[in-house]
């Protein structure tokens, strides 16, 4: 705008200069009229250039703001660049993971596949009774949940996931009773039970879990001597034989760790054999046939203490034979 008026104002002075050259000559014949004309066109211009100072003010404005506007980009920056070195500050601006579920309740952490895979294994047993130890019963597990059928294929080893996932819970339970009998009795709450008694109710607690399933349980011990599963199979028996006997007071470091042991697991083994068999009300052959078992036991290693006492008394007596046929003959005799 201030350009457009200095443009307008030195138009009307040339304007001005026009008319002064186009006048007469005969009313000036030195040309002093001219020469005022341009000597008003000079005042007209400098007076114009002196006017036109003051409209710097608008670009002065402008530069004002671009500074200060500048000067807050600065500002925040710097504020960015101190929150990034604070961890406090960067930790609070990060995201929030959490969840909450549908209680409402905040959680840290997802279920993981094998949770998940255990959730489903478990509520498969409820239609092992129906179908047996297989896909199918997996598959209504699966669906109780909420899932599709389609999440068996989480299991690469099929229903024997499922066989192995039941003696891993059954041990597990177990190991909760006899941990529990055992602070009752250091709190004085209950009564030490022999070692023969103990092992007995051990193996009989453990067994019971199978009634509710008994009449497909072959199906299950058929599966665990498959070759694939024989490793864990395995695994999951020497954890129980070996709970059982730390909950008995066996603290032994020597080879009758492994003897004890290896007795132990054949007891259960056969008694398992047995169960699978009995037709009699509430097993009780099978807990007879246990209790039989266990009196072995305990007959052998009353057996094998004998016969260690008997042997330590003949070396013994051997060696006083020795002294004195010694003495008789004077060979201890100094000289």
């Amino acid at each position: 705008m201030a350009a457009l008026l200095r443009g307008l104002r030195a138009g009307r002075a040339l304007r001005g200069l026009a008319s002064v050259v186009a006048a007469p000559a005969a009313t000036n014949p030195h040309c002093s009229g001219l020469r005022r004309g341009f000597h008003c066109a000079a005042l007209r211009l400098q007076d114009e250039s002196k006017s036109s100072k003051p409209s710097s003010s608008s670009s002065t404005t402008y530069h004002e703001h671009y500074q200060a506007h500048s000067a807050e980009q600065d500002t925040a920056s710097a504020s960015e660049g101190d929150s990034a070195s604070d961890p406090v500050a960067e930790e609070a601006a990060r995201a929030n993971t959490s969840y909450q579920d549908q209680s409402g309740e905040q959680g840290e952490e997802y279920e993981t596949e094998e949770q998940l895979q255990a959730r489903i294994l478990t509520a498969a047993l409820e239609f092992v009774p129906q179908h047996g130890w297989s896909m199918e019963a997996i598959a209504a597990g699966a669906e109780t949940l909420g899932l599709s059928s389609a999440s068996t294929g989480m299991f690469y080893n099929g229903a024997g996931d499922l066989v192995l996932h039941f003696i891993a819970h059954c041990n597990s339970q177990l190991t909760d009773i006899l941990a529990e009998q055992h602070k009752q009795i250091q709190l004085g709450q209950g009564e030490t039970k022999k070692t023969a008694d103990f092992l007995r109710d051990a193996v009989e607690t453990r067994l019971r879990m199978y009634i509710p399933y008994i009449e497909t349980w072959p199906q299950a011990m058929s599966m665990l001597l498959l070759p694939h599963n024989i490793p864990d199979s395995l695994k999951h028996l020497s954890t129980l034989v070996d709970d059982i006997w730390y909950y008995a007071g066996d603290r032994s470091t020597d080879m009758n760790w492994y003897t004890k042991r290896a007795a132990l697991t054949g007891i259960f083994n056969t008694t398992e054999l047995v169960m699978v068999q009995d037709s009699s009300p509430d097993f009780q052959d099978t807990w007879n046939f246990l209790d039989n078992r266990i009196q072995d036991v305990v007959n052998m290693a009353t057996t094998a203490k004998q016969v260690q006492s008997t042997g330590e008394t003949m070396v013994q007596g051997l060696m006083g034979a020795a002294v004195t046929l010694k003495n008789l003959t004077g060979m201890n005799q100094r000289r």
